[in-house]
């Protein structure tokens, strides 16, 4: 979430709908976010006759010494990977 708790959303550019703030997963306590990189676009399998799947992906790191590699599709976010 932002810092206003607001969620964080991707716009068609890449750009953020604000700076991640807190990072949740699965309901536990808001980590402070204390950097981030991305967002990357991802086009998987763009060859597919339904155009494929259109995606971004971006990382961050909490104040607790995770690092975190999310995934955003359709406004919904999710872990694809925690490095700590």
């Amino acid at each position: 979430t932002g810092a206003d708790g607001a969620p964080v959303g991707v716009a068609g550019r890449l750009e953020l709908s604000a700076e991640p703030a807190f990072l949740s997963v699965d309901g536990r306590r808001p980590a402070g976010v204390n950097g981030w990189a991305g967002p990357w676009p991802v086009l998987e399998r763009w060859w597919a006759r339904d155009g494929g799947r259109r995606i971004a992906r971006m990382q961050v790191t909490t104040d607790d010494g995770h690092a975190w590699l999310l995934l955003v599709d359709r406004s919904r976010w999710w872990v694809e990977a925690h490095y700590g």
